[in-house]
């Protein structure tokens, strides 16, 4: 919007001319998104808290060693959502596709996260309460007390990454390959069938940062470090001189995910500041659902996918965990035994626990040490995928 009032304006003012130049926009971005979300999430917090507080907390039982955690609100993704349209809608291009298709994306995979916090507020022993009103009692029709089940988020997940695949195909100024590094000029064109290859960067994207959101601060910390990678990526995408100088592809307007993702990096920070351990807030599925969407988003946008398969190595690192985890476990299955009290398979496993952060847990490792750890191996895959860029 602030850039189409200064198309309009700016002969008349001249200050609105610095809306025109995209590095004034993200760094805007920045300071409005952490300013903002650090003054609202303390009112939030206490009014969300009360409410999981009035509810018993959180069912986590597939989590005995996080127990003390029952009672920390999982709704702190709402704010980064909402922060992030606010602000693609005051400061990116709207004549552009691209504030859209984020809303589209933010809101989509933001709504699916939000009814699975929400039914894991809910408890078996409170559905013929009348607490349950309202939202909870509309979002039982979605899925059971206790959160979606595996075969549920995969029957929404799947349509609304193949929906926005189709989007990205029919609206975005991309030639629908895929761009190998190191490579000059070796693609793999997909031609129509473009809407599933990227229905496919999106589902896996989206679902190892819902995975990795289990320790305090690791999601969102890992987040930040790729999405200042793609920061700097969208600039050199959408700049034809750059992009022809090293080698890339050329993007029309794709460095308007750049205020985008200095916007998010702000928020991020901002939430962080709450999240860490201990945290006060989780961000929920609502908040990683969204944010690995988004981040899927960006790489078919700046054709960069390879750049996010490195870059965010971590996530990717902890969905491989549970998959390998899923697979010795099933070949090797002889059965149930009590564990506990609990039914648990009685077979092999690759990993003391997946995702392979809750394996470090059970190797003694405390949780700052294994976030913090997280965070320099995010860094440098960050750094590392930067030479994808030139190495041509």
């Amino acid at each position: 919007m602030f850039y189409l009032l200064a198309e309009k304006f700016s002969s008349y003012l001249s200050p609105l001319n610095v809306f025109h130049y995209i590095s004034f926009r993200a760094f805007l971005g920045f300071l409005v998104a952490f300013v903002l979300l650090w003054f609202l999430f303390p009112p939030f917090l206490k009014r969300i808290k009360k409410s999981v507080q009035n509810l018993g907390g959180y069912v986590r039982e597939y989590l005995d060693h996080h127990l003390e955690k029952s009672s920390t609100p999982h709704f702190g993704g709402i704010l980064i959502i909402f922060t992030l349209l606010v602000l693609s809608f005051l400061l990116l291009r709207l004549d552009t596709p691209y504030p859209y298709l984020a809303a589209v994306v933010l809101i989509s995979f933001g709504g699916l996260g939000l009814i699975d916090d929400l039914l894991k507020l809910i408890k078996k022993e409170h559905l013929q309460e009348e607490n349950l009103k309202g939202p909870l009692r509309w979002v039982l029709k979605l899925g059971v007390p206790g959160g979606l089940t595996v075969k549920q988020k995969l029957l929404f997940q799947i349509p609304l990454s193949l929906f926005i695949g189709i989007l990205i195909y029919l609206f975005l100024p991309i030639d629908g390959k895929l761009h190998f590094p190191f490579f000059k000029n070796l693609t793999l064109d997909f031609g129509i069938f473009y809407p599933l290859w990227a229905a496919f960067v999106i589902f896996i994207t989206s679902t190892a940062v819902n995975l990795t959101d289990g320790l305090d601060g690791l999601a969102i910390g890992t987040s930040l470090t790729t999405a200042a990678v793609f920061t700097l990526v969208s600039y050199l995408v959408g700049n034809y001189i750059y992009a022809h100088y090293l080698y890339i592809p050329y993007v029309p307007h794709a460095g308007e995910l750049t205020v985008l993702l200095s916007a998010f990096i702000g928020a991020g920070l901002a939430f962080l500041w709450y999240n860490t351990y201990p945290a006060k807030v989780f961000m929920g599925d609502s908040g990683s659902l969204a944010i690995g969407a988004l981040l899927g988003f960006v790489a078919l946008a700046t054709e960069s996918e390879f750049i996010l398969f490195l870059a965010g190595g971590l996530f990717f690192i902890e969905l491989l965990s549970v998959v390998l985890q899923i697979l010795v476990c099933r070949t090797t299955k002889k059965g149930e035994k009590l564990v506990n009290g609990k039914k648990v398979a009685d077979c092999k496993r690759l990993f003391k626990m997946a995702p392979i952060h809750h394996h470090f847990e059970k190797l003694g490792w405390k949780e700052p040490q294994i976030v913090v750890r997280f965070w320099i191996i995010s860094t440098l895959l960050g750094i590392l995928s930067l030479t994808l860029l030139k190495l041509r």
